[in-house]
């Protein structure tokens, strides 16, 4: 063999060599990248899910301490007139949550000792989350009576999907309603609650 055709081969094999090297740089990369995606929309999802539960829990007990036993006249002017409403959700006369759409909150129709508050266009991560409720206690407070999911198309009156308070549940029912609304509804602390919270 010749020494031009020696040279020729070995330069030939520092090529594959690097284009090997470059591949597999290129596939750890991507591999770190995708990770890295995949942590951040996980610690997005738990930090929008913990200001949500912050949020809903500090409306509920705004209400409980505006409206001691009679839910009756709750309305979002009225609540937002008795700075019973952190300031940074207030968006003129209404009150918005942290995922663009609103929250209402109002007296149950059936029932004056219980209210609701509804908060739209909650992504399905955070909705499920947001539906874990065992003995009247969840993320999102105490009292709970019930949650339920609505499309953002359905009023708060209609008849929406009931969770039974499991996280495979609340995900279910989340996914299956597109832009989920979330409609928590409270009641009035009994004795013991109110004893317990002392």
């Amino acid at each position: 063999m010749s020494s031009t055709t020696t040279a020729t081969l070995a330069r030939a094999a520092r090529r594959g060599v690097t284009l090997i090297e470059a591949i597999l740089f290129i596939s750890i990369a991507l591999g770190l990248i995708v990770g890295g995606i995949v942590f951040y929309n996980q610690a997005n999802t738990a930090s929008t899910t913990n200001e949500a539960a912050r949020n809903i829990n500090a409306l509920a007990s705004s209400v409980r301490s505006l409206y001691p036993s009679d839910f009756s006249s709750i309305t979002v002017a009225s609540m937002i007139t008795a700075n019973g409403v952190p300031a940074n959700l207030i968006n003129g006369s209404a009150i918005r949550n942290e995922f663009g759409g609103a929250y209402t909150i109002a007296v149950d129709p059936g029932n004056a000792n219980q209210f609701f508050i509804l908060t739209s266009s909650v992504p399905d991560a955070v909705c499920a989350r947001l539906g874990v409720f065992s003995g009247g206690q969840g993320i999102v407070g105490t009292g709970i009576a019930e949650i339920r999911a609505y499309d953002n198309a359905a009023t708060p009156a209609a008849v929406g999907d009931a969770f039974t308070g499991t996280l495979a549940d609340a995900a279910t029912k989340c996914a299956a309603n597109n832009a989920s609304a979330l409609r928590i509804l409270f009641t009035c602390p009994s004795s013991n609650d109110l004893e317990q919270a002392v």
